[in-house]
């Protein structure tokens, strides 16, 4: 039961970190004027905030698409 509870415990604290990290580095980014801008679908992301809520919410998809348009610029 512990070892389901630690693991659970794990995730979270990754995802956050994930992205906390994804925040400060967009926001670094864009004070240097090279912001992360992404879009897709119609949809463009640009904002600090709304990549790491990304991240957060869905990182298996977010995050690699976060550092590709990081790569990008």
């Amino acid at each position: 039961m512990y070892t389901s509870v630690l693991g659970g415990l794990l995730v979270v604290v990754v995802l956050g970190a994930t992205s906390l990290w994804v925040l400060q580095d967009a926001r670094s980014r864009v004070r240097h004027h090279r912001p992360v801008v992404a879009t897709f679908g119609g949809l463009t992301v640009e904002r600090p905030e709304v990549w790491a809520a990304l991240c957060l919410l869905l990182v298996v998809l977010f995050l690699p698409l976060y550092l590709v348009a990081r790569s990008a610029q």
